[in-house]
């Protein structure tokens, strides 16, 4: 059996692997989450390692390493197949990600989910003996605007809350405090904790995770958390997810445990932050797609990838904390928030519920772009939604230099007055990869200088105009391929040319078309025009980072969306703590969901024409 030696930069780590199973495998199955956003089937070239042992070149590695990475001896895992002890580096190790929690609420009218009531009851006697459930709903109900937790003549009680019962009532001689959610009795209390009442709204992204904790009763945040979704080790894109939880019912489960761990993660860092106790928090609201929420609760997700596309759930869901171990309350109750389709989730529902397009005359567009584009258009009368499958580039994923929005990514990139090129990067580091929007920002750039034309490909020098000159030593070659330069090796953290080579470029377009026919399409339905949209919302990370002219100029949003286009931060995070402070929006959440009206793109022929149409760059410059 290999034994496989693993230097982080940090540690060193030791470990025996099966034979004949891939370097990727053997990293996953000891906890390392490296990046590999095509689950290791050699397409992305992310899962890069340096091997200090003599190890053969695939093929499929040689179409993604540089000639200076292979002098080096980096490999790409999941084509290194392990038979003889191996000693490698993970060339990254995890950066600090920057993730987008800025959530932007207004409307909480009405009560949050949870109400907790101080009530001192009546001691019981030889001429009061009622039974403690009839004193505790009796005494409550005279207060309050309760109803009975009654179905006829039977009581909706669940057993452990009526075994705990007498003993609380009598704890603190029958001054208790009643715990009710979502008009429901849920726990009884000793003693007055009414100040203790916390809630938590949690947004599950592909990418990311992030929670917000809430003082229910002032219904004021207390604390923010955040992290990277750990299932991305299985993938970037919800398919290559649903691959691999689909393969066998440990796998789903495993899944779930992901997802369920990294939740009590992030409530142990709530927790921290505020100084409270787990048992304060009574609710959590959960957003996310519908394939995330499908992970979280191990319910099989094959028949979301395949034609017809059938969730096994869309519903709004309420769980109590044992069902997925959640480290809250007992009393407490878990809201899955409910999704319109297989391609509209949870999160596009919470999103719309945020920015109350619902609740607009004007018509509105929300547009959340990532591995798959959500995109609805709507106002007071109607909402109208469909799901573009962008694909990861602009999450980073198959973008040669790409990477997530991490520390020394770069994220904005323009040209100066002098005529060269000004980048950003996050954290202000030296660059290591492009992310998202640095992409989009670069070929506009390349776009504007003219050495790239409208149909997308990089121009031989003497193509270019005369003041372009300038940049004639970044046109290289990169795997027999042209390829634009933006940060030579020497300035870069990690000491390999930063570039955008003629791929990338196909890639961008390939995204950038099924998003802007996605909206067309939407347009269409609805009858609308873009006159008509007075609105236009960019929901999550990567509109909250997006450079509005650049998106125009490479022809990703219509020009007549200069004016009107702002981000909105986390959308669905903030949808799901708008669930969590009032009860309407909890109620009207659902009501959200079944209003959207669906439309299913892979079934349109006018889907592929508009496609088409949009592969160009804009040529307004």
């Amino acid at each position: 059996m290999p034994y496989i030696k693993v230097n982080t930069g940090n540690k060193e780590v030791g470990f025996d692997a099966p034979e004949g199973i891939s370097l990727l495998d053997a990293l996953k199955n000891e906890g390392f989450i490296p990046e590999t956003p095509c689950n290791g089937k050699g397409i992305c070239g992310k899962c890069r390692v340096l091997v200090h042992n003599s190890v053969p070149y695939t093929p499929e590695e040689k179409k993604h390493l540089t000639p200076s990475e292979i002098n080096k001896g980096v490999h790409l895992s999941c084509m290194v197949k392990l038979s003889d002890d191996l000693e490698v580096s993970l060339v990254t190790g995890d950066r600090n990600a920057s993730i987008v929690t800025d959530a932007n609420i207004s409307g909480t009218n009405g009560r949050p989910v949870v109400r907790k009531t101080f009530v001192s009851l009546p001691h019981p006697s030889i001429s009061d003996q009622r039974a403690d459930d009839i004193r505790l709903i009796s005494s409550f109900s005279e207060n309050t605007s309760y109803i009975i937790n009654q179905n006829g003549g039977f009581q909706s009680f669940f057993l452990s809350f009526l075994r705990e019962l007498p003993g609380i009532l009598r704890d603190k001689d029958y001054n208790i405090t009643v715990v009710e959610i979502s008009g429901k009795i849920t726990g009884v209390e000793s003693g007055n904790t009414v100040s203790e009442n916390f809630g938590v709204a949690v947004d599950i992204g592909t990418t990311t995770l992030a929670a917000y904790l809430y003082d229910l009763n002032a219904k004021e945040q207390k604390a923010v958390a955040s992290r990277l979704n750990p299932q991305r080790k299985y993938g970037a894109d919800v398919i290559s997810r649903i691959e691999y939880s689909s393969k066998s019912l440990r796998n789903q489960a495993e899944m779930s445990l992901l997802i369920r761990n990294a939740l009590n993660d992030l409530i142990q860092q709530l927790v921290n932050q505020a100084g409270i106790q787990h048992a304060d928090i009574y609710a959590v609201t959960l957003a996310g797609n519908t394939t995330m929420l499908h992970l979280l609760l191990e319910l099989p997700s094959a028949n979301i990838a395949s034609a017809p596309f059938i969730p096994v759930l869309l519903s709004g869901l309420e769980l109590k904390p044992c069902d997925l171990n959640l480290n809250i309350n007992h009393n407490g109750r878990l809201f899955v928030l409910p999704s319109v389709s297989a391609y509209i989730g949870a999160d596009t529902t919470a999103a719309v519920l945020s920015t109350e397009m619902h609740k607009k005359a004007d018509i509105s567009l929300l547009i959340d772009i990532g591995t798959n584009g959500e995109i609805v258009i709507g106002n007071s009368s109607f909402l109208c939604a469909c799901s573009t499958a962008a694909g990861p580039a602009f999450e980073g994923a198959n973008i040669s230099c790409g990477i997530g929005s991490v520390t020394g990514a770069i994220s904005a990139v323009s040209v100066t007055d002098n005529g060269g090129f000004e980048i950003t990067t996050i954290g202000g580091q030296k660059p290591v990869g492009l992310c998202g929007s640095g992409l989009i920002d670069a070929a506009a750039c390349m776009l504007k200088t003219g050495v790239m034309d409208e149909t997308g490909r990089i121009l031989d020098e003497d193509e270019w105009p005369d003041n372009s000159k300038i940049f004639s030593d970044r046109l290289i070659t990169v795997n027999n391929q042209k390829a634009f330069l933006l940060v030579p090796a020497r300035s870069t953290g990690h000491g390999e040319d930063i570039y955008i080579s003629q791929k990338d470029i196909r890639e961008l377009q390939n995204a950038k078309a099924a998003i802007a026919a996605g909206i067309n399409i939407l347009i269409d339905e609805t009858r609308s025009d873009t006159a008509d949209i007075k609105n236009v919302y960019l929901s999550g990370g990567f509109g909250s980072f997006i450079n509005i002219d650049s998106a125009i100029t490479i022809g990703l949003l219509p020009k007549e969306f200069s004016d009107r286009t702002r981000p909105v931060g986390n959308a669905a995070g903030a949808g799901a703590i708008c669930a969590l402070l009032s009860e309407e929006n909890l109620s009207e959440i659902c009501e959200i969901a079944k209003k959207i009206k669906y439309l299913e793109l892979s079934a349109r022929l006018d889907f592929t024409s508009q496609y088409t149409e949009n592969m160009f760059f804009g040529t307004d410059l």
